[in-house]
């Protein structure tokens, strides 16, 4: 059934109504001249029109099968509604999910949520991200919140930079932009749904969480708490802008647009309709954060972090402003490189040593004890090695990035470890593998599980809500005493341990080469192989 709310700004609003949450769909937050233009944040249509907030908007231009393939990542379906036609200028839409105010009055806290998908995909309307579950739930605990899903630009209109396109008048990290043009639009109008706009809790698995920790770049603050869910900038790092033009040029090539001078291909460009700008790009041009010294001006690594905890960086201001981190990781987030990698099984122990001697040159004894450490053989099956190499992949893209946070995080800083398996059929059935996380949180696939992994999934769900409301959803780690609380595998529902590797079902070999070969060295070398270099 539909439902009206009066909000004291924005006017008359229709949404569904469904036990106990009222939804509003499809509520604009931000205008878009142009598809590669900035956002500009909505002020309202200023008439006194009931605003249709009881349908899903349309989400930004990306592959039209791109919730299938997360389906096929978490290795288990929804049923999929039917969604909207994508839209180049009229995607950066919200839907808020509430519970009835009457009952549970005002200045409720808010919980934002900024989707994964490698920054190329993705969209805050897809099922598995529906708050209507988790809010119930935050009623039935006494502690309700408001959840919130954001749709922001991806691929080449989220990411796309270039000299040509900046001196057209479009600047690099729309994608970020929209996100942060997101977070204004929530503090100035959450109240009227009956938020706490001093209440703000950001919450983003993997590129979410990603951006969302460049996001602490910002000197305007945006959110009072942070929980980054398998995904942090030291993994998706800003790159350099003379990367952006490589970028830009394999853009071009792949449009046909090579051999034209500047100002001619940006007016091929704009002739070229948006669905067929963005089918024609390549698995080579990647989505990637530009150091444009405007948006982002500090590039993340392990070793700049050492210095977070001490007085943090004037360039991230947010590690100030963000008064406390949630942050933890799946056991095996590393099988998101599949996408990358399943293809190149034939001989990757030697493909991968040769990389890694390339990349990291002068240092052959010791990579050679890294691929000892991690049982990376060509002596081995090559299905044993690419697991291998999986496993290398996650812990220097998720596992250290992950600690290095909780290490280093000047705020209030809340552990986790999910060693929950996969139950579903697919190539990572048993393994706690990346995306599993969404399946668990939500409560959208319980009809699906087994009851043990309901139960961890509320388990976790139930400290994220803790999280929002400004509790404690466990004890909180420090440099003295490091812990994290584990969920799934032999921790059950739960166990507050200490946070060292063996006992929170993780690695320790990776420590032993924070030194010899460097973190950062090895990080960009796992990225040079992922990239084929």
């Amino acid at each position: 059934m539909t439902c009206t709310l009066e909000h004291p700004t924005l006017g008359k609003i229709q949404g569904n109504a469904n036990s106990g949450v009222m939804q509003f769909l499809n509520v604009k937050y931000a205008a878009l001249s142009h598809r590669f233009g900035c956002p500009v944040l909505y002020e309202g249509a200023g008439s006194s029109d009931v605003i249709d907030a009881t349908k899903i908007g349309p989400a930004a231009i990306a592959g039209k099968n791109s919730c299938y393939e997360e389906y096929a990542l978490i290795q288990q379906k929804l049923p999929v509604p039917d969604f909207p036609p994508m839209s180049d200028t009229e995607c950066l839409n919200l839907n808020i999910t509430v519970p009835n105010v009457q009952t549970h009055g005002k200045g409720l806290p808010v919980l934002v949520w900024v989707h994964g998908g490698a920054l190329l995909v993705g969209s805050g309307t897809w099922p598995q991200y529906d708050f209507a579950a988790l809010v119930r739930r935050s009623v039935e605990l006494g502690t309700p919140f408001i959840g919130i899903t954001i749709n922001y630009r991806t691929g080449i209109f989220g990411f796309l930079t270039s000299e040509e396109l900046r001196a057209a008048g479009f600047q690099a990290n729309n994608g970020l932009r929209d996100q942060k043009i997101a977070f204004q639009w929530i503090k100035k109008n959450i109240a009227g749904f009956g938020g706490d706009p001093n209440q703000v809790t950001a919450i983003g698995q993997s590129a979410g969480g990603i951006s969302l920790t460049l996001l602490l770049q910002s000197s305007q603050p945006l959110f009072q708490r942070l929980a980054s869910i398998a995904g942090t900038c030291l993994l998706g790092r800003p790159v350099p802008l003379f990367v952006h033009e490589m970028v830009y040029e394999l853009f071009c090539e792949a449009q046909g647009l090579t051999g034209l001078s500047g100002q001619d291909r940006i007016k091929a460009i704009e002739k070229i309709p948006s669905e067929e700008l963005s089918s024609k790009v390549p698995p080579s041009v990647p989505a990637l954060p530009a150091l444009d010294s405007d948006f982002l001006c500090a590039l993340p690594t392990f070793q700049s972090a050492e210095g977070w905890s001490k007085g943090g960086n004037p360039a991230i201001p947010g590690l100030k402003w963000c008064k406390e981190l949630l942050v933890g990781d799946m056991k095996d987030d590393g099988t998101i490189f599949d996408r990358a990698l399943a293809h190149r099984i034939q001989d990757i122990a030697s493909a991968f040593e040769e990389s890694l001697k390339r990349n990291i040159p002068q240092q052959g004894k010791a990579i050679d004890s890294l691929l000892s450490a991690y049982h990376i053989s060509s002596s081995t099956s090559d299905r044993a090695a690419y697991l291998s190499i999986l496993e290398l992949g996650n812990d220097i893209a998720f596992y250290i990035p992950e600690e290095t946070f909780a290490r280093r995080f000047p705020g209030t800083t809340y552990v986790y470890h999910l060693n929950e398996p996969n139950p579903w059929d697919g190539p990572f059935k048993g393994f706690a593998s990346h995306l599993f996380d969404v399946a668990l949180l939500f409560r959208n696939y319980d009809s699906q599980l087994p009851v043990h992994a309901i139960e961890v999934g509320h388990a976790f769900g139930d400290g994220l809500i803790k999280f929002a409301n400004g509790q404690a959803p466990w004890q909180a780690s420090t440099q003295s005493k490091p812990v994290a609380w584990v969920f799934g595998g032999d921790a059950g529902t739960g166990e507050l341990r200490e946070d060292v590797p063996e006992n929170v079902g993780r690695r320790n070999a990776i420590f032993e080469f924070k030194d010899t070969l460097g973190w950062d060295a090895l990080y960009e070398a796992w990225t040079g192989f992922i990239g084929q270099r």
